[in-house]
């Protein structure tokens, strides 16, 4: 028994998704996604599009990551950018495909945060990068946003570590006998 019919409804209560506000998302997404109408739309897709749960969770998720991106400093995003991406492609019906192209998302999937766990041109980063990219637009585009900004996290992270000490040996300051 699911835990919305032990409760005694079936679905959540409109209201529910009160609390999104979608210029909170926009905000965070605008170094990643410069161009307003690009921004609006990838917003409107997790925020505006399928399940009411899905577009809830896609905000609680953004705004947190946002938060901890805000609380360890500014994000070099551009670096990322420079590092790599990868299209989210546009999952279309047959008849609406254009031979030869590939039709994606205004906002890409940055390859830099994949490869802390796969090699570069690896089948395993491929993979990865198919699971966070398979799917209708609110999963697709909520996932790449979040690559983004755990990337960028991660990146201000690994700024702010001191330089580990070299594993040479040091040479020594006792006079030669």
């Amino acid at each position: 028994m699911g835990y919305h019919r032990a409760m005694g409804h079936s679905r959540p209560p409109a209201a529910s998704q009160a609390f999104i506000d979608a210029s909170r998302v926009d905000a965070l997404l605008a170094s990643i996604l410069p161009d307003d109408e690009d921004r609006t739309f990838v917003v409107r897709c997790v925020l505006g599009e399928g399940p009411v749960h899905h577009r809830g969770a896609n905000y609680v998720l953004l705004v947190l990551l946002g938060m901890l991106l805000d609380g360890i400093g500014d994000a070099d995003i551009e670096a990322l950018r420079r590092h790599g991406t990868l299209p989210v492609p546009m999952r279309v019906p047959p008849h609406l495909a254009r031979p030869g192209s590939l039709m994606s998302y205004p906002l890409t999937l940055p390859t830099a945060p994949l490869e802390r766990l796969a090699p570069a041109g690896s089948p395993e980063l491929s993979a990865m990068a198919e699971s966070l990219t398979d799917g209708p637009p609110q999963h697709a585009l909520a996932n790449a946003a979040m690559v983004w900004l755990v990337g960028a996290a991660l990146e201000r992270l690994d700024a702010q570590k001191p330089e580990k000490p070299s594993a040479r040996p040091r040479a020594s300051s006792r006079p030669k006998k």
